[in-house]
């Protein structure tokens, strides 16, 4: 007999597939239903409501997960809690799509090292156009698309942080060119170009903490980026304002700190067993959903 599916609520994609629990259910219902001598079906019992309730016993059978007296699939939760771009944590649904967050964590952190080692002075190098067409095209562009396809996958968070800054480094190297005059455009007021700088490196800034705060229950290599990131951004921000060198100097240090974070959780999320004899584990960090 044909029944009524009822649709669970994932937290971030809306309806999905009716749950273990709704399904048997719903399957009681018209057995119970198809067996009453006089027939007779109410509205009430063939859409009956969930009731949110407090969850006080967890357990785990299998593939489903028991929340108090309701029954769900594991991948249910995983995907609702889970942030792809933390790998290792929570295992990939099912699918014929390749992962794009290493290439999203490859662009952004070979970018943040080079930018930052300049930002650093090291060797004496203080022109930072060689870094432009890495902003431009690796950074920017192929940092875009991964984003871009964290959408099909349903990774919110990914397809943000990638796409967003892919963004940052499409437009930090628009600024480094000549051929579209924003430098030049303030030659007779640095200090209006130095204040303009900072306005745009606070609001990175801003943004990079917000996306520090979703990395409070994901792994360490992912927090450390962007803990080292926005102490970047700050200290770009401050150096450029008060126009002091030793100032962006340390931020050119911590970007190279997080852009080391990067890798690691770019090789973590790539290497395994089966392709490479030196793969390194995802740390977790306290209170991570490991579902």
């Amino acid at each position: 007999m044909e029944f009524e599916r009822t649709p669970s609520r994932d937290l971030e994609k809306g309806p999905t597939q009716a749950s273990y629990d709704e399904l048997q259910s719903n399957q009681g219902e018209h057995h119970h239903q198809g067996n009453d001598h006089q027939g007779n079906q109410t509205d009430h019992d063939h859409h009956r409501p969930l009731v949110s309730r407090l969850v006080h016993a967890v357990s785990v059978d299998g593939q489903y997960v028991h929340l108090g007296d309701a029954t769900y699939r594991r991948d249910e939760l995983a995907n609702a809690f889970a942030g792809e771009l933390n790998p290792g944590i929570h295992h990939r649904r099912p699918s014929n799509l390749a992962n794009p967050v290493p290439l999203g964590l490859a662009s952004f952190s070979y970018c943040t090292l080079v930018l930052s080692l300049l930002n650093a002075q090291v060797r004496g190098v203080t022109n930072a156009k060689v870094v432009v067409s890495a902003c431009l095209f690796f950074g920017g562009c192929i940092e875009l698309f991964a984003g871009l396809l964290c959408y099909p996958t349903g990774n919110t968070y990914a397809m943000t942080v990638f796409g967003s800054f892919g963004g940052f480094w499409i437009s930090y190297g628009c600024i480094l060119l000549d051929q579209f005059g924003i430098v030049s455009s303030y030659k007779d007021d640095p200090q209006m170009l130095a204040n303009a700088m900072g306005f745009f490196l606070a609001g990175w800034a801003v943004f990079t903490f917000l996306m520090l705060l979703c990395t409070l229950k994901s792994t360490w290599g992912l927090f450390l980026l962007f803990f080292f990131l926005e102490l970047t951004f700050l200290m770009l921000t401050i150096g450029t304002f008060i126009g002091n060198e030793n100032v962006n100097k340390a931020g050119g240090y911590f970007g190279i700190l997080s852009s080391l974070c990067g890798f690691y959780s770019l090789y973590s999320g790539v290497a395994d067993s089966s392709n490479s004899y030196l793969p390194v584990r995802a740390y977790y960090m306290p209170n991570a959903p490991t579902v």
